[in-house]
């Protein structure tokens, strides 16, 4: 298994950057993470995100990637299924008083039959993508509960046809006490440009985080370990070609172990 995050245990290290992202979080800091492409930042995430749920139940941690979103329809279609019905107590009474308040999305909720969760399909028209994101923040901020948001490629939303996209976003999420954001995206000159210039709504709005290779000595020791439990033995020098010819690259690294054992992950 070369993909999604499993547990702490098929993680490896990052452990300083686990810290800076936790603590950030826990002080009220958002975070703009930025890292190459497969170089482990969406893995990061998950894993600091199931820190939380294992140390802090009232924290609800929210993830979704919007790289795949051509505006702000598509952001706020996204956005909504993510986090709408989540954050209530999944009675139908409560699904059906949200369902009334957020006129422009029109959510439809139903439950899954071996979770008994919520899911929802939005019918929200182009022109009222404004109002649902209005809607939807003040949601969010209604609830009066700790939560934490993901947004990968976050860059993405330079690319929308709509003007003003970034002051929309940062015009609700500076009032938003109770939500903390991680922007993660992997095109660092967009990414650096959003947060560090004086003319961007983001402007030093978020604490800078970047994600580079995993040294060479944890993740020798991590994947040795591995192939150990599962019977197998893994040369220190041959995981060290594998490394240097990678260049520490972790989806590369990961899918080339990958070969030697089935079903282990890594992180």
């Amino acid at each position: 298994m070369v993909a999604g995050y499993v547990s702490p245990n098929y993680f490896c290290d990052r452990e300083k950057e686990t810290a800076k992202i936790v603590s950030a979080l826990h002080n009220d800091r958002n975070i703009s993470l930025i890292s190459p492409r497969r170089m482990g930042k969406t893995g990061l995430i998950h894993h600091v995100f199931y820190r939380f749920g294992e140390q802090d139940k009232n924290v609800h941690c929210f993830y979704f990637d919007i790289f795949a979103t051509q505006n702000l329809h598509d952001f706020v279609q996204i956005f909504g299924k993510t986090v709408l019905g989540k954050l209530d107590n999944y009675s139908e009474r409560a699904l059906k008083q949200a369902s009334t308040f957020f006129k422009s999305l029109r959510p439809a909720f139903s439950f899954d039959a071996v979770s008994g969760e919520p899911s929802v399909t939005l019918d929200i028209k182009p022109e009222q993508a404004e109002t649902g994101l209005q809607e939807i923040f003040t949601y969010l901020k209604a609830s009066d509960k700790r939560i934490h948001i993901a947004i990968d490629e976050f860059q993405q939303i330079t690319e929308y046809p709509e003007k003003g996209v970034e002051a929309l976003l940062r015009s609700y999420l500076q009032f938003m006490p109770n939500v903390k954001f991680i922007f993660a995206g992997s095109k660092k000159h967009l990414m650096d440009a959003m947060f560090s210039a004086v003319n961007r709504p983001f402007y030093q709005s978020t604490q800078k985080i970047g994600l580079k290779e995993i040294p060479i000595d944890s993740y020798r020791i991590f994947a040795q370990q591995l192939f150990s439990e599962n019977d197998k033995t893994l040369n220190s020098s041959v995981f060290d070609c594998i490394y240097n010819k990678m260049l520490g690259h972790t989806w590369y690294m990961q899918f080339i172990l990958n070969k030697y054992v089935i079903k282990i992950s890594f992180h």
